[in-house]
């Protein structure tokens, strides 16, 4: 009676645990021919659901060419160009929390506007599936390294021109996106925000990844002070770091970085100048380091000696520009030169030179004044209300000042 007793819970404990990419061989066979309920299925058996897909789709090339295979894989991982990057993503953060408990791994968790797992999300989040997570070397590290979390703010305005002769042009506007990484407890440690050339990325990520580890087993009342001390050291090193830099360029000392400090609410211009690379006619903010830059058009000699002290940080590797090509055709291959990509390159490197002198330190300072654990949530509202500038508290997200007179009624201001 005893062995059967055990027998029967051994099953049981067995029939629970998640199963092996190789249990799930004939559940992605299925799902690679557009079977929802087998979609559903290896995306609730976790990170094994995507690797079954991708072993299907080693093993068998031309399985994985039919649309249906991509659709699944992308829903499977919650992202969009899964086949790319390999990665596999949390939606739910107490989910995540739970897989980092039991690994001991960090979690990264991006928050943006719009959904990862569709082609139109904000703009920073859609160059980050280019720029970063198809990496070779990004892709590695996170699956490795990490626990991955994606969390929407709010859906990505979007605007569409009609040419009136059939042509359409769709995009998106405003909008930022932000890397937390926790520890695996789940506390905050330290924010990539904005997009970072994938050398930059993987440098920076890998200073707050040790730090999480670190961390991970400090206990709750020795936090705050542990974690404001690493972040007083790393607004040390930056300072460092940033006066080496203007030093090779020939460039004045800095002034101390600052946030928005105009009456109201901000515009959506003047929050879409923090990210240039969504747009070539935006203007850059290095004037907050530098007072005398005033107001430039992009391309300034200023930020544009600063950047190319950067240049290495920016460059992309293979499996990024095959999935650029892939998406822009013709025009990105710039009749054979891809003269595009090395401008992209080019725009990368002032994001990252922006993006960690002006919001990473400020982040740094925020989080180096803690007296308690930050919470998350707390702190993302600041994030975005603070530094993007595009806060909750604002439905129209600076797209629909309320001090411009418009003749449009207000639903459709």
């Amino acid at each position: 009676m005893k062995a059967a007793y055990w027998t029967i819970w051994g099953c049981l404990i067995i029939a629970a645990l998640p199963l092996a990419a190789e249990d799930l061989s004939g559940t992605a066979r299925q799902a690679a021919t557009g079977d929802a309920a087998a979609v559903k299925a290896l995306r609730a058996a976790g990170p094994a659901g995507m690797e079954a897909l991708l072993k299907l789709a080693s093993a068998e090339p031309t399985v994985a060419q039919a649309p249906a295979f991509a659709a699944a894989l992308d829903a499977v991982c919650a992202q969009k160009d899964c086949a790319a990057s390999h990665l596999y993503w949390y939606t739910d953060l107490g989910a995540a929390s739970e897989a980092a408990g039991r690994s001991g791994k960090p979690i990264l968790s991006l928050r943006l506007l719009g959904r990862l797992d569709e082609e139109l999300s904000c703009a920073n989040s859609r160059f980050f599936r280019t720029v970063l997570y198809a990496n070779e070397r990004i892709s590695r590290e996170l699956r490795d390294g990490f626990v991955l979390h994606w969390q929407s703010e709010r859906p990505v305005p979007k605007v569409t021109i009609d040419f009136g002769d059939g042509r359409r042009l769709e995009g998106t506007v405003t909008g930022n996106s932000i890397h937390y990484i926790l520890d695996s407890n789940g506390r905050l440690v330290d924010a990539l925000p904005g997009l970072y050339g994938p050398a930059a990325f993987l440098r920076h990520l890998g200073v707050a990844a040790d730090e999480a580890r670190a961390l991970a087993a400090v206990l709750d009342g020795a936090y705050p002070g542990r974690l404001a001390k690493y972040h007083q050291e790393r607004i040390a090193s930056q300072t460092l770091e940033l006066k080496a830099d203007l030093r090779r360029a020939g460039l004045e000392a800095p002034a101390a970085p600052g946030v928005w400090q105009g009456p109201g609410s901000p515009t959506a211009a003047a929050a879409s100048r923090l990210a240039s690379s969504k747009s070539s006619v935006e203007m850059p903010l290095l004037r907050v380091l530098l007072p005398d830059l005033g107001v430039a058009e992009m391309g300034n000699p200023k930020l544009t000696a600063i950047a190319e002290l950067h240049a290495a940080d920016a460059r992309l590797d293979p499996a990024s520009r095959r999935l650029l090509l892939a998406k822009g055709g013709a025009w990105v291959k710039g009749e054979g030169k891809e003269w595009p990509l090395v401008r992209f390159e080019e725009k990368i490197a002032e994001d990252t030179v922006r993006n960690e002198y002006l919001f990473h330190n400020q982040i740094h300072s925020w989080l180096s004044r803690v007296y308690e654990a930050p919470d998350l949530a707390a702190f993302d509202e600041r994030v975005y209300d603070k530094l993007f500038l595009t806060p909750a508290s604002d439905p129209w997200l600076g797209l629909g000042p309320s001090e411009v007179y418009s003749v449009l009624t207000p639903a459709g201001r």
